[in-house]
């Protein structure tokens, strides 16, 4: 039968029922629902059937009840849901729609493209001039994704190809959520649907972008905008925001597939000691384990309680790998355990256990969304968190099998879940997300008060609230640290914050320049961790030679004087969803040039960096937005709204300064723990600034939930030829470690009067430097800091 007979459209609704702030209608076999959720976000819902299932999703945890006013026109051959500042409208002939706001379009579906065929689930969207499309969580090619062809469907890539290239249409995690942005307007759109998902966004036909999952209901969430915050911010109030994580996780992070002995594990720590370069965590991959059997130490790990404490005592925090497959050992404990709890994934009879192989040989596979099993992989993982271990390490959880072609479990292996059974083919994508699910209640479970460390490699959309993503295999190739810029870019605005790449890449051997390069770029994103492969060179930072060391030196030194304003944009990304690092559009949306720089990106507002992304490149060329900038290193104006050529010796990559921007900027020391946090410099840049927040708690423990916290709002506004530094009243239960404010005015070419709340100050002058320093006692009440000309 041709294709187009089997497609069931959902034309010729007839609307059955409105109330409050949805509209619920029905065709031939289907079922229809509009509604608004919250100011600036509308859902669409179509199932086959004549009644819509119980709303049931794993992504989302936020289903707030719309504080705007909704109300419900119809007209002929048409119905639409209108708030003050949007509207959906709906044709009733050929179930078309449009989301408009303000007279802009900023979805509309082709008629008759939306509905059901074979199982499946489709519909097409009209691509409009001069709009790009980001987001889509982890994934290769250009920065802007329209004209690609992508897929949610997490593989294993390493068992798929060589290297991650361009071409390849999917990788470890899947969101299925958009940014589009067009002419400085934002809008955004998330499809709610675990299924494999195709989006064809406007290669086929260039000016539509047609969407396919293979199976399951359409769900479609559409955020209004207008601005880049206010879409990312209403996803990730919709399906949650990251933890606070463990100040130390911040920091500067050591791996290698493998450190093979406790032996070697720790002359690699006192390597770091030795040498002076900071490193806060170190990590055991799977060669730490007995014969690869999950949450056990091998030979060359003969007392690993012993080992984590020594190492802890030396500042250094372990990290073990923990991979899903169970070895399939009737001796093996975990496995009798496991089998006692009824705990893996079945085969299509419901009632023998899928049997795969991973690196332990035959293996099953724990089926994390049954919450009994991550119960009782919470119990067996406690034994690691006993002997030391602080955070875990989730890979292989796509899930890959090397016993298939497609490298995963069969498609009809079931899962047990609260929410009934779900064929693997329809589970899949939600596997490692609920792997990380049961890594981090076991760690909750085991350590209460303790913040968990977890990192992943799959995930689904709303994984964010469990795990850390890291980009999987990459590969020691140029290309392959520039894809990394756009791809961390792209995380961090589908609700991933935290997240970061393998230095020096971790398939085939780096080189010197290329480990340099990367490493630059590396410490300045959220997740900061050297790892590399078994056969390859050594690739810790003094093994490419002295040259190399010094720079490496001085580069995660610099990471850890920035270590609290990471920790600051961390919190806000907590609060507000706001990635930590951001595409240049997040603050200049209306500029199409920045809109377009994927190869360079901002640390929180403030800071502009400019990866060397080309092999034997001593300049690249910058583009500033319209603001005054500063070079970071030097300290020289630049005029924004152009490029700019800057120079790159090997020692350093492009790094400006906002003009407005206050910094703070802490001492290096070995490990984020050794760090002296009484005595803060903020480095301010004359400008305007509408606020910094400043925040503190105990960087570990859970006591910040409970309101043992500090913050307060750093302002600096300009009155004529005054500028003023205001440092907010402080806020939270929690006093500030903070002893000495260590202001350093930067960019002062004349003589200055300081005032300290109203009264003459003494200072520090620099002019050779064109600085300013003075020091400021701490109190929680507001200060208040004003520079002018004598």
């Amino acid at each position: 039968m041709p294709e187009a007979k089997r497609f069931h459209s959902l034309s010729r609704l007839r609307v059955r029922s409105t109330s409050g702030g949805s509209i619920r209608m029905m065709g031939r076999g289907v079922a229809v629902e509009l509604s608004v959720i919250a100011p600036g976000l509308f859902r669409i819902r179509a199932h086959t059937g004549t009644t819509l299932p119980a709303s049931s999703s794993w992504a989302v945890v936020d289903q707030p009840q719309p504080s705007a006013i909704v109300s419900v026109h119809t007209a002929p051959g048409s119905v639409s849901l209108r708030t003050p500042d949007a509207s959906l409208t709906w044709s009733l002939s050929d179930s078309s729609w449009v989301l408009e706001s303000g007279g802009l379009e900023l979805f509309r579906s082709k008629p008759a493209s939306m509905g059901f065929a074979s199982g499946s689930a489709q519909l097409a969207l009209a691509l409009h001039d001069r709009e790009a499309i980001f987001g889509l969580g982890e994934s290769t090619g250009s920065f802007n994704k329209r004209g690609l062809i992508r897929e949610f469907w997490n593989i294993d890539v390493l068992g798929h190809a060589p290297a991650i290239h361009p071409s390849l249409r999917n990788l470890y995690v899947s969101i299925p959520f958009a940014l589009s942005l067009r002419d400085g307007r934002a809008a955004g759109l998330f499809w709610d649907n675990p299924a494999r998902q195709t989006w064809d966004m406007g290669q086929t036909r260039l000016d539509e972008w047609k969407l396919t999952a293979a199976s399951g209901e359409i769900d479609l969430y559409l955020f209004v905008g207008p601005t880049v915050h206010d879409v990312v911010g209403g996803y990730t109030r919709l399906t949650g925001r990251i933890p606070m994580p463990p100040r130390w996780s911040l920091g500067y992070q050591q791996c290698r597939y493998s450190y093979e002995t406790a032996a070697r594990v720790e002359q690699v720590a006192r390597g770091f000691r030795e040498r002076t370069i900071p490193c806060d965590v170190l990590y055991l991959d799977i060669h730490h384990m007995d014969a690869y059997r999950v949450f056990t130490f091998g030979k060359g790990f003969p007392k690993p309680t012993e080992l984590m404490q020594r190492l802890r005592s030396d500042g250094f925090r372990v990290v073990t790998i923990v991979d899903p497959g169970v070895k399939d050992e009737a001796r093996f404990g975990v496995l009798k355990r496991g089998i006692a709890a009824d705990a893996f994934v079945k085969n299509a009879d419901g009632e023998s256990d899928f049997i795969g192989e991973v690196w332990p040989g035959k293996s099953r596979y724990p089926d994390f969304l049954r919450p009994e099993t991550r119960t009782w992989w919470a119990l067996e993982q406690a034994a690691l968190t006993r002997q030391g271990v602080a955070g875990f390490w989730n890979d292989m959880n796509e899930p890959s099998n090397f016993a298939r072609p497609d490298k995963t479990l069969a498609p009809d292996a079931i899962h047990r879940t609260e929410r009934g059974t779900l064929p693997h083919i329809e589970a899949h994508n939600l596997y490692g997300m609920q792997m990380a699910r049961a890594s981090r209640e076991g760690s909750l479970a085991a350590a209460p008060d303790q913040r968990p460390f977890v990192i992943t490699r799959a995930t689904y959309a709303g994984g964010q609230r469990d795990a850390v993503v890291w980009t999987g295999d990459n590969s020691s190739h140029w290309d392959h640290l520039r894809d990394s810029v756009q791809m961390l870019l792209n995380l961090g605005v589908s609700g991933v914050a935290v997240c970061g790449g393998d230095v020096g890449g971790f398939l085939d051997n780096t080189t010197p320049e290329l480990f340099v390069r990367w490493l630059q770029f590396a410490a300045f994103t959220p997740f900061f961790r050297n790892h590399s492969n078994l056969g390859t060179i050594d690739q810790e930072p003094w093994a490419l030679g002295p040259t190399v060391e010094a720079i490496a030196r001085r580069t995660i030194e610099q990471r850890y004087q920035l270590l609290q304003l990471f920790y600051c944009l961390t919190a806000e990304a907590c609060e507000t969803g706001a990635p930590i690092v951001r595409p240049l559009f997040w603050h200049h949306s209306n500029d199409p040039i920045a809109t377009a720089r994927g190869d360079q990106f901002l640390l929180g507002r403030d800071l502009l960096v400019a990866p060397v992304l080309e092999q034997g490149s001593t300049a690249r060329a910058v583009y500033l937005p319209n603001e005054s900038w500063y070079d970071f290193w030097t300290d020289e104006p630049i005029e924004g709204g152009q490029h700019h050529l800057a120079e790159a010796p090997l020692e350093r990559i492009p790094v400006f300064v906002r003009g407005g921007a206050i910094l703070p900027i802490i001492e290096a020391a070995a490990h984020s723990g050794a760090q002296d946090l009484t005595a803060i410099t903020l480095n301010v840049w004359p400008g305007l600034n509408d606020g910094f927040d400043w925040y503190e708690d105990d960087g570990e423990t859970q006591a910040f939930e409970r309101g043992d916290w500090h913050r307060r709002r750093l302002r600096l506004s300009r009155k004529g030829s005054r500028l003023t530094l205001e440092l907010g009243a402080a806020i939270g239960s929690r006093p500030s470690t903070v002893k000495v404010w260590r202001v350093v005015l930067h960019g002062i070419r004349g003589k200055a009067r300081v005032m300290v709340d109203g009264q003459l100050a003494d200072v520090l002058r620099v002019p050779e430097d064109q600085l300013i320093v003075l020091e400021l006692a701490n109190r929680p009440e507001a200060i208040r800091v004003s520079f002018g000309p004598i």
